[in-house]
């Protein structure tokens, strides 16, 4: 059981949102902090959810 690490989003595995890891590699991993707005240091157990990522998505079109 986890939850989205995004601000202001309580997403979790318990109710059937898939989380994704940040990238292990660097430059990929930074793309997802400032795609999203988030300014912090992401640990092996931080996730983004799949509605975040969507909306990282949207923002990028």
């Amino acid at each position: 059981m986890g939850g989205c690490s995004a601000p202001n989003c309580s997403n979790s595995t318990t109710i059937g949102k898939q989380l994704f890891r940040f990238p292990k590699e660097p430059i990929r991993k930074n793309k997802w902090l400032v795609n999203c707005r988030r300014n912090f240091v992401p640990t092996p157990h931080s996730r983004l959810c799949q509605a975040t990522m969507s909306y990282c998505r949207t923002i990028l079109s």
